[in-house]
Parts: structure tokens; C-alpha cells; sequence
């Protein structure tokens, strides 16, 4: 058979994803077809557009064609409301009920069918002016929000759930398949998580040694899990079996 002369074979770009995450003193993204995490410590310290913006061109980000940008925020500014509860103009007074108001915060909130939850939080708005016209499709969330919606399913009904980061671990306890904790705490030293657990412990009257830990890390959190696998009846690492959360933060590819 002949090729036809006439025949052209467009090659259109590969539909790609850039993954941010914003925590309260530094940000880093990757993108899905590269793998690559890139940080920018004490990124929103200083809460200028110009400085962020030059930041992210001094590694060509804005010369990068994007699909879809999804934006995770880490923060201890948010609140749970049970779904029966939640509206949208009320939420924020719910909101201030454990968080002060802040100025130059964006209010956003996530919905968790899971556990009949919607999860209210502020973020920084400078973050919104920077990326808006960059992607039509912008994703901002929390990640109490893909934590919670990820951690609920037959296997895995009771338990303490732990992510660790650089500079935070986030938390939660199910028990029965209702959600007895979330929260998210600042750490030093991993002496530090360990203080912690023992103190939600004795808050919830829930012995450690009863439970399972399930867990989730960068690989260099490990020593921190090897440190607290003592405290629980088993340690099973998330990465490892289906409870694994798919693209739930940069962190995670």
C-alpha cells in the first residue's frame, strides 16, 4: 500500500498535570510526566507576588504548557462540619469558631462523602492571583481532603493513619468507620511525633498497642516510623498494599 502524500500526522502535546504544594512557610511542584520535585523553601514568607513569580520563572515554570494544575494547601487554618450542617454562607463562622480570620486568605472547602464531612479551610489568595490565566482548569484543595477521602474502605475500618512531611505530620483515627480525629501538628524533631501520639492517646483514651498504624512518608521519614512502630500492634506502610493514595499529593509520586 502507498503512503498518501497528502496524509500529516499532528502530534499533540501529552495532557499534563502540575501538582503544587503550598505549606505555610515553603511550596514545591512536580510534573507528572517528569517526576520532579521542586522546592522553594520559605517561598510565602515573604507574601509577594513578584518575588514567587520570579522564583518560578528562574526555573522556566510559566514556559511549561499545563492541562490541569492542581493546588494542595497545608495548613492549620480549617475546621470540620458535619455535611448536615454545612453552608456555604454560615461556614465561615463555623470556621472562626476554632481559627481566627485572617487577612489576604481566600476561603475555600472540600466535600468528604466518605464521612459526611466538609472540610473548610483559608488559604493564601496571593497564591490564586499568581496562577489564574495560567491553567483553565485550577484545582485548589486541602490535604486533610485527599487524606480523609483516601483512607475509608473495608480493609481498613479502624486504626491511626499518619502522613509525614518536613515540617508537619497530619493524623487522623477511625474507629468503626467513623472519623474520631484529624488534625495536624508542627515537629521538630521526631521525638516529637511520638510525643504526640502518646498525648492523642490519652485525649481519646485509645490505647496505641491496640491499634494499627497506617502510614505514609517520603523515604526519609522512615527512621521516624522505625522509631514508633513500638507503640502499636502492627505498622503497615501504605505504599506497599491497595490502601495506597493515588497522585495525593507531589509528595507521593
Amino acid at each position: 500500500m502507498k503512503k498518501s502524500k497528502g496524509l500529516h500526522i499532528i502530534n499533540y502535546a501529552l495532557s499534563t498535570t502540575i501538582n503544587f504544594l503550598f505549606e505555610d512557610n515553603k511550596a514545591s511542584y512536580i510534573e507528572n510526566n517528569e517526576k520532579k520535585i521542586i522546592h522553594y523553601e520559605s517561598l510565602l514568607t515573604p507574601a509577594d507576588k513578584e518575588i514567587i513569580t520570579n522564583k518560578l520563572k528562574k526555573n522556566s515554570f510559566f514556559n511549561k504548557e499545563c492541562n490541569f494544575l492542581d493546588i494542595t494547601i497545608l495548613n492549620d487554618k480549617f475546621t470540620l462540619i458535619p455535611a448536615e450542617f454545612f453552608d456555604e454562607k454560615t461556614a465561615e463562622k463555623f470556621l472562626n469558631l476554632n481559627v481566627p480570620q485572617f487577612e489576604n486568605m481566600g476561603l475555600r472547602f472540600n466535600l468528604i462523602p466518605n464521612f459526611n464531612l466538609v472540610l473548610v479551610f483559608y488559604y493564601p489568595e496571593i497564591i490564586e492571583e499568581i496562577f489564574t490565566g495560567y491553567s483553565d482548569k485550577i484545582r485548589i484543595s486541602h490535604t486533610g481532603f485527599k487524606f480523609l477521602s483516601k483512607i475509608k474502605n473495608d480493609q481498613h475500618k479502624n486504626g491511626f493513619f499518619l502522613y509525614i512531611y518536613d515540617n508537619y505530620f497530619e493524623i487522623s483515627v477511625v474507629e468503626e468507620e467513623k472519623l474520631i480525629l484529624y488534625n495536624i501538628y508542627p515537629y521538630k524533631i521526631e521525638e516529637d511525633i511520638e510525643y504526640f501520639l502518646k498525648v492523642i492517646s490519652k485525649t481519646l483514651f485509645k490505647e496505641l498497642s491496640t491499634y494499627h498504624l497506617y502510614y505514609y512518608n517520603k523515604p526519609h521519614r522512615l527512621k521516624a516510623i522505625k522509631n514508633i512502630d513500638k507503640l502499636f500492634q502492627k505498622v503497615i506502610p501504605g505504599e506497599e498494599n491497595e490502601f495506597e493514595r493515588e497522585n495525593y499529593t507531589i509528595l507521593d509520586i
